[in-house]
């Protein structure tokens, strides 16, 4: 008897356990959304979204009030050119919810989990969403949408999130060249049919913008250092602790204030008590815990930073310089960066905000923040943002824009194929 040996490279087999995983998760949310599907029908519910917005083309869903300054530019925008649209959500905080127009219809949706099948037979010409991964997880493509749109609600690379992100979306409204460089990559990695690539700008930065013209001009007798780092295990309070503060506040020449990820507290609550207790005296140091960060980046002078994201606004939104701490993203199995050889616009474009440091810098730290106090880099900084997002502070604009000639698209369609 012959033995038969068969031979499946790493590359194939890494592909066919992405595509089990992807069907596997399907089937199981596909399983969940039958089930809440009967459950609301014994209750008396139902779901009956294919008619609940007849005659209105364009829906926003939205997962939480977090991404309301994602849409709000468009929905104002589209307000403008009187163009109906509705706005879902699965947060009864969303503050859109609240958001006063004739040419808006909203509604909450209830949690994610039990309105996947309520989203899942949704009518309409365009839906857009922040949501990622269409058709992989709960958010399944209804038969009576004829685009889906994935608008992005950061302006970092693509490669930082999930595996099949944007696969199943017909267009991605995208902030900036490197994301459509990162799509395009994946989909030539994988041979997926091209999307609708959109230099479309972030929206939250039309938001923010207008938001900082409200502000009156801070009042300080020093400059002030805002240290803004991420709550995971590379972080800057993670790695140094009150050391890094120790160093930092040598220099009696400006304030500094910390502004610690929201998760610090759930994840590492005795090493935020440890430096609430020794510098609890200190008049120079405070801790930032408003909901929102807009008074602490409008009053400070520069950022301190590792891998949060919120250095690229502070960065391009406010024109301030940023110290970064020297970080080894590396790739991590299940996310988009994984699959390619890239090296991310994150990594290649972070020395141009300011200055980096590494943990033998850390004695000197006080040092190297007021040399980049300074000597603030801040036309490499308007040039890096003209760079790398598209539309600055008109975005909504442009995203409505967009909408409006994909519906003008679909229509063309229609009417052609119809004859």
């Amino acid at each position: 008897m012959k033995t038969i040996l068969l031979y499946i490279d790493p590359a194939s087999t890494s592909a066919l356990l992405y595509i089990i995983i992807a069907i596997g998760a399907t089937l199981a949310f596909a399983l969940k959304g039958f089930f809440y599907k009967i459950k609301n029908l014994f209750l008396g519910k139902g779901f009956k979204s294919s008619s609940d917005f007849d005659g209105v083309d364009i829906i926003f869903y939205s997962e939480g009030k977090q991404y309301w300054s994602v849409f709000k530019p468009i929905i104002q925008a589209l307000e403008k050119r009187n163009v109906e649209c509705v706005y879902l959500t699965s947060d009864e905080l969303d503050p859109g919810l609240q958001y006063e127009s004739d040419l808006l219809k909203r509604k909450y949706i209830g949690n994610l989990t039990m309105t996947s099948v309520y989203l899942n037979k949704l009518k309409a010409k365009f839906v857009g969403m922040t949501t990622p991964q269409l058709d992989v997880m709960m958010i399944r493509r209804s038969k009576n949408v004829q685009h889906y749109a994935h608008i992005v609600h950061a302006p970092i690379d693509v490669f930082t999130y999930r595996k099949f992100a944007f696969d199943y979306f017909d267009s991605v409204f995208c902030s900036g060249y490197h994301q459509i460089e990162g799509i395009q990559k994946l989909e030539e990695k994988r041979g997926t049919d091209k999307k609708k690539l959109l230099e479309t700008g972030f929206t939250v930065y039309d938001v923010m913008l207008e938001d900082i013209k409200k502000l009156p001009k801070p009042q300080k007798e020093r400059p002030i250092v805002l240290v803004a780092p991420t709550w995971k295990e590379y972080s800057i309070l993670n790695r140094f602790g009150t050391e890094f503060f120790d160093h930092l506040l040598k220099d009696d020449s400006y304030d500094v204030i910390l502004r610690p990820h929201p998760q610090t507290y759930v994840s590492f609550p005795k090493l935020i008590a440890e430096i609430e207790e020794k510098y609890k005296n200190e008049t120079r140091f405070k801790i930032d815990t408003n909901p929102l960060g807009t008074e602490s980046m409008h009053q400070s002078d520069m950022m301190i930073g590792d891998l949060s994201g919120v250095f690229w606004d502070y960065a391009f939104v406010y024109s301030k310089p940023v110290l970064l701490l020297k970080t080894d993203f590396g790739t991590i199995e299940g996310f988009e960066g994984s699959e390619l050889d890239y090296e991310m616009w994150e990594m290649r474009e972070r020395e141009k905000l300011g200055k980096q440091f590494d943990e033998n810098d850390l004695p000197n730290i006080s040092k190297i923040v007021k040399e980049l106090l300074d000597n603030p880099p801040l036309n490499k900084l308007e040039t890096l943002r003209d760079e790398s997002v598209y539309n600055f502070g008109k975005a909504g604009k442009v995203a409505a824009e967009q909408i409006i000639d994909i519906l003008k698209t679909i229509d063309s369609e229609t009417s052609l194929s119809s004859k």
